[in-house]
This record gives C-alpha cells, sequence and structure tokens, in this order.
C-alpha cells in the first residue's frame, strides 16, 4: 500500500486540480492504483501534446531499500542467472536495480501534471542501464524517478522524452546506477515508426559478424512472473485475453527483462568481467516479444552499434531476435558508465 502522504497528495492534486510536480514516498505505490490513475488519465488527459517543454516531475522514496533476498533470487532465476553467469560474489546484477525501481517510473507517468494520456499512445524504444560502481546485496538505496522536461521531435513526427531512475547509497552518497528509459508519444496524426533514420538503421546493422552466444525460451508466464517481482501489471504482458484487448495477439514479453537477460547471457558467456562495475548496456527495442517464443543473442566484439556506445575490445554490440529471425532488440554494452 502506498503511504498515506502520498495517497493524499495524488488524490488532493486531482480534487483541487493542483500542480504536484515532487511527490516523495514512504513505501512503494499501490500498482493497481496506478493503473488506476491510467485509466482515469485516458478519460481526461490528452492523447497528444505538441509542447516541447514539458513539467520537471519527479517521484522518490524518503526512505533507503535493501534487497529482499527472496526478491534477488527469483529475479536471478527469471533473467537466467545460473551457475555459468554467477557474476561479482555478493554483487546486484544492474538489471535488477530496474526491477527495484520501476514503480517510481509508472508513478511519474500518472502523476496528475504529467501532460498525456499514457495508455495505447506511449511506448519504451530505449533504454540505458549504467552500473557506475558495484552495489552490494546489503546496501540501502534511496530510489528517485525524474521526468526530463525538454522533448524532441522523431523523424516520422512523434515526441521522445525521457525519464531518468536512479539509485544513490544511502551510506556514502554517491549515484551507484542510473537508467535514462527514451520513451515515445504516438503522435496520431502521424503514421507509425520508430525514432531514428536510415543512417541510425544502418549503423545498427554494421560491424563484424555477431557470434551466436545464448538461446533464451520463453514461457507463456513470463510477463506474469516478471510483473510480480517489479509491479508492471499491464495486461498486456499478463493472459492472451487481456494482451487482446491492447491490440496484441498473445502476452508481450518485459522489455527490462530482455535487457536483463541480454546482462546475464554476456556474463555466463563472456565472463562476470564483461557486466561488472562500471557497466553500461545501451539498448533500442525494435518489436514487441510475443510469448512463448525462443530467441537467440549474438555478439560480437567492438559494438559501434546504434549508438556507439561500446568501443574497441571492451564492449560488445549486440542483437536478440525471435524465432522467425526478426530483431527484437539491437544493444551495445561497454565497460565504462557515466552519469546523465
Amino acid at each position: 500500500m502506498w503511504g498515506l502522504s502520498g495517497v493524499s497528495a495524488i488524490l488532493g492534486a486531482i480534487a483541487g486540480r493542483k500542480k504536484l510536480e515532487h511527490l516523495q514516498l514512504s513505501e512503494a505505490p499501490n500498482m493497481p492504483f496506478l493503473y488506476w490513475l491510467a485509466v482515469m488519465g485516458a478519460m481526461l488527459k490528452p492523447k497528444w501534446t505538441a509542447s516541447k517543454k514539458w513539467p520537471a516531475l519527479k517521484v522518490s522514496y524518503t526512505a533507503p531499500r535493501k534487497a529482499d533476498p527472496q526478491r534477488l533470487a527469483a529475479f536471478r532465476k527469471l533473467a537466467g542467472w545460473g551457475a555459468g553467469a554467477a557474476g561479482a560474489p555478493g554483487q546486484l546484477p544492474s538489471l535488477f536495480l530496474m526491477a527495484e525501481g520501476f514503480k517510481l517510473v509508472m508513478s511519474v507517468l500518472t502523476l496528475p501534471a504529467f501532460p498525456v494520456s499514457i495508455l495505447g499512445t506511449v511506448v519504451n524504444k530505449k533504454a540505458k542501464y549504467s552500473l557506475l560502481r558495484g552495489v552490494g546485496e546489503g546496501e540501502r538505496l534511496l530510489y528517485s524517478a525524474r521526468l526530463v522536461p525538454s522533448v524532441r521531435e522523431t523523424f516520422s513526427g512523434h515526441a521522445e522524452f525521457d525519464i531518468v531512475l536512479e539509485a544513490a547509497s544511502a551510506d556514502r552518497g554517491d549515484v551507484v546506477w542510473q537508467a535514462v528509459l527514451s520513451l515515445v508519444l504516438m503522435n496520431p496524426k502521424k503514421s507509425k515508426g520508430g525514432h531514428g533514420g536510415k543512417k541510425e538503421a544502418a549503423e545498427a546493422e554494421s560491424g563484424p559478424e555477431a557470434e551466436s552466444l545464448d538461446v533464451w525460451t520463453l514461457p507463456e508466464d513470463t510477463g506474469r512472473r516478471y510483473a510480480a517481482l517489479d509491479g508492471d501489471i499491464s495486461p498486456m504482458h499478463l493472459y492472451k485475453a487481456t494482451a487482446m484487448l491492447m491490440g496484441f495477439p498473445s502476452p508481450v514479453a518485459n522489455v527490462h527483462l530482455l535487457g536483463a537477460r541480454t546482462e546475464a547471457s554476456l556474463a555466463a558467456k563472456k565472463g562476470a568481467a564483461a557486466v561488472a562495475a562500471p557497466f553500461s548496456l545501451d539498448v533500442e527495442f525494435k518489436k514487441p516479444t510475443l510469448l512463448p517464443n525462443k530467441l537467440t543473442l549474438s555478439a560480437a566484439p567492438g559494438g559501434q552499434g546504434f549508438s556507439e556506445a561500446a568501443a574497441g575490445a571492451e564492449g560488445y554490440r549486440v542483437r536478440v531476435e525471435d524465432k522467425r529471425g526478426k530483431p527484437i532488440l539491437v544493444a551495445a554494452a561497454r565497460k565504462k558508465a557515466e552519469r546523465v
């Protein structure tokens, strides 16, 4: 449940039509309540805005949080952190912090001051996960998420914006991990499309020939199992019937789980040092992953990739394809991480 202060702040902002730009929570938000807010937003908010200046919204926890051992074990199992991908002893995987902080991202998107409806109009196209230093399993972390107010127009006329999720050490005061999520607000007057140009797409396909590294078998319940961890109970992730309500023929895998599987596969096949801090994974999501599915991960040294994020022998250019050979994601992994 939400702390009483969070609930009263949200309901007070709705009732009084006040701007609530920084919400501080004493405990994790209740996800059904957030999805209720999303439904209300679909009825009360516009589906599109031409404005390129959005409010600087922020949601944060007031108390530090430690990794729950059972949640961590469940995450490692689902993400593929088996014996061959043990990682650094006593250290948290980078993408586990994404699962821990996702509820704050959803909180930002459903604040009354967020300018548009998110149901069926906002999709996650890119993510950059940066592990700035090793994080011990017992560290106390303070999480926060903020909306970057500047908005970019995509090549196809949609709007791209960023949400920055951070984890900071409560004891040492330093930011230890960051995710920059680039989301696209679909313009209903424009054709569907991504947010990069032909040059960007060509860069994603260029580079040395990739080596097949891993095969993931994702059963139909993958979305439900990951939702139990990060709280993303969007209907498209849960069951065939609920996914069909969102326009998908079957459940869709969560994009951040795909990032987690990529991190674990690199650790298993290239060694724990490949994903040890400092480490960043720069991902572009190409198409939804319908469940069940079998995905193949391939990687090549260098990683010039779509973002030129991984340079030289210290990085990898990664590609994940579905069972039909269609690209699911492209990524660049590198042994370098910088805070935005």
